[in-house]
């Protein structure tokens, strides 16, 4: 009787044993479809600014860029505004976002010589920033 007893034990166990890995395979096979959700980001140009370019000298050769209001673009930490000179050197000026009140900081005036004759076109970016991410260009440009 203890013999029996004993091999029925023994056979249940290597029963058990020889059954585990099935089931334990069957239940972490499943899987599961609810997928990962990514999204980017996009930083919009302001929608509206009002800017002139102003020719400075009778040869075109100089260029002054004045912002006198611009929209504020949803997240931006700040906006960048850079004006171009036609033989390609630029200046520029950074300014904050708006503040609680919703007033936004103007950039001082940007102004530009060219050291090259021939092409006269002045452009007139500005964008907004997100941290260390700059958005899509506004851009204006004037013939000197």
């Amino acid at each position: 009787m203890a013999l029996r007893r004993t091999l029925a034990g023994l056979l249940g166990a290597l029963l058990f044993l020889a059954v585990s890995p099935i089931s334990a395979q069957g239940a972490f096979s499943a899987t599961d479809s609810s997928g990962l959700s990514a999204s980017t980001y996009q930083i919009q140009a302001p929608a509206n600014v009002s800017a002139t370019i102003t020719c400075t000298s009778s040869n075109g050769k100089s260029a002054s860029a004045t912002v006198t209001a611009y929209s504020a673009v949803q997240r931006a930490t700040g906006y960048r505004f850079v004006l171009t000179a036609p033989d390609g050197t630029s200046t520029s000026s950074t300014v904050g976002p708006a503040d609680s009140a919703g007033n936004t900081t103007l950039p001082a005036p940007l102004s530009r010589t060219s050291t090259s004759a021939g092409n006269r076109n002045y452009t007139l970016t500005v964008q907004a920033l997100l941290g260390s991410w700059s958005g899509t260009a506004w851009t204006l440009t004037r013939t000197c």
